[in-house]
């Protein structure tokens, strides 16, 4: 009994000694941020890309240019333009996935450099101009790769970590730059206007984690060390970051991935209708309709043969819902199509001379 009476004692003891402040500051330095950079970092590469311009040599254009004469194409020499962009290794087969618009440009790829310092050849197994992403493959064993999260449980306000490589050229280091932020808004559906209509920049995740030009390609990083989207652009008057960066979902891209490994290319999801906006109709002729309300689109022309006419669609019909979401404008169809894929369900909620119905149909894949 005396003894364990001892013991207790000297374990008390031992409870109440302070651990030492350096060893508490030294574990606070190695947060949860520091510990998922370390997990990502690794996998962030530059992309190396070759662009050739035809350009006419200065003493050639100033001649031509002065005396307002067209340039001769004997004339006209090749300038080759080397830039960088951003990008991350997703699987041990070297995948790395991309925006688009980081080789769009692009004559070439000249090689993918790791944070290590190693240069790697890669090839492109497939692009996706419409949600602005592409696959690369690189050439090599044993490289580290990127754990995908997952992006639609995100949290407003949950920090968030944006890994690239801005400004390429100017910062002659392999080693990738982080910059921490938190998610400032989900679901961000921006103006058809940015990316002239043709790019599916909607459902975006919105971050005040700084994305200069270079970072286009990259990761952005949880907490965990998991990519949650890839970073693609910025809203800038002065061309650097002011707290307005945007990136796509990573269950979006990992969808394009899996067509782009399969295919080589995303395949192209058709409903086989064409819409006007209801705002753009004459007044007369939206009465001669039948035509009771004020937005939406008004179906013009739909094949027989295609899905949606399947479903029950029809000329005359007003779309004013698809996929859960209101529809204004024509292009809200065509981004909600580009954003399923095909054999997907699609919904459309339509108003037809005052009734309202909800039509489903499976995407199919538009001939070639």
């Amino acid at each position: 009994m005396y003894r364990m009476l001892i013991l207790c004692s000297v374990m008390a003891c031992l409870a109440a000694v302070p651990v030492p402040a350096q060893d508490s500051v030294d574990a606070s330095r190695r947060n949860a941020i520091v510990q998922a950079i370390e997990k990502a970092a690794p996998a962030v590469v530059s992309i190396n890309v070759v662009e050739t311009r035809a350009e006419v040599p200065p003493l050639f254009r100033d001649f031509y240019e002065f005396f307002d004469l067209p340039s001769p194409r004997q004339r006209v020499q090749n300038r080759r333009i080397d830039s960088v962009g951003s990008g991350f290794i997703i699987d041990r087969e070297g995948h790395i996935l991309t925006n688009y618009h980081v080789l769009e440009e692009a004559s070439g790829i000249a090689s993918v450099t790791l944070p290590d310092g190693r240069d790697l050849k890669a090839a492109i197994v497939g692009v996706d101009p419409r949600t602005d992403l592409a696959l690369l493959q690189a050439e090599g064993a044993g490289l580290p790769f990127a754990a995908l999260g997952e992006s639609d449980d995100l949290y407003i306000g949950e920090w968030v970590i944006a890994i690239g490589n801005p400004f390429g050229p100017l910062i002659s280091d392999p080693q990738p730059t982080v910059s921490v932020g938190v998610v400032s808004a989900k679901n961000r559906r921006l103006s058809p206007s940015i990316g002239n209509g043709a790019r599916l920049y909607q459902n975006m995740i919105q971050t005040d984690a700084a994305i200069n030009p270079g970072n286009s390609g990259g990761p952005l990083v949880n907490a965990q060390g998991q990519v949650i989207g890839v970073n693609t652009m910025i809203f800038s008057q002065s061309g650097g970051s002011v707290g307005l960066g945007f990136a796509i979902p990573i269950d979006r891209a990992r969808r394009v991935v899996a067509e782009l490994q399969r295919f080589g290319r995303r395949r192209d999801p058709w409903a086989g209708f064409k819409v006007e906006d209801i705002a753009g109709l004459r007044p007369d002729f939206a009465r001669q309709q039948g035509i009771t309300i004020d937005h939406g689109c008004l179906v013009v022309n739909i094949l027989r043969d295609c899905p949606a006419y399947a479903a029950g669609l029809r000329p005359g019909d007003v779309i004013i819902g698809i996929a859960g979401q209101e529809v204004l404008r024509s292009s809200d169809i065509d981004f909600a199509i580009w954003d399923h894929f095909v054999g997907d369900a699609l919904s459309l909620e339509i108003d037809r001379q005052g009734e309202r119905k909800t039509l489903t149909f499976v995407l199919e894949e538009l001939s070639r």
